[in-house]
């Protein structure tokens, strides 16, 4: 499953986070960077999990830093698993 990162923005808010802050949100810049907390974000993660069908251990989930490099896991998941 291809996605982007602009896609991904739009899930931000359904996370939980707020609306402006998920509005400003680049998809290429880090999100711990553009306002996401410590809560915002593991809940961004559990959503992409659940949405998405993908394992995202919390190592992993450290080395994505930026809404594109999820959308690339998310399609390397994909690709993986043979989708």
């Amino acid at each position: 499953m291809a996605v982007t990162g602009l896609e991904l923005k739009g899930l931000l808010e359904e996370a939980g986070v707020k609306a402006e802050v998920a509005r400003a949100v680049d998809p290429a810049g880090p999100l711990l960077k553009q306002g996401l907390d410590s809560i915002d974000f593991p809940a961004f993660c559990a959503l992409l999990e659940e949405r998405f069908q993908v394992s995202l251990d919390d190592v992993t989930a450290l080395k994505l830093r930026s809404l594109d490099d999820f959308a690339a896991f998310i399609g390397s998941a994909a690709v993986s698993a043979g989708a």
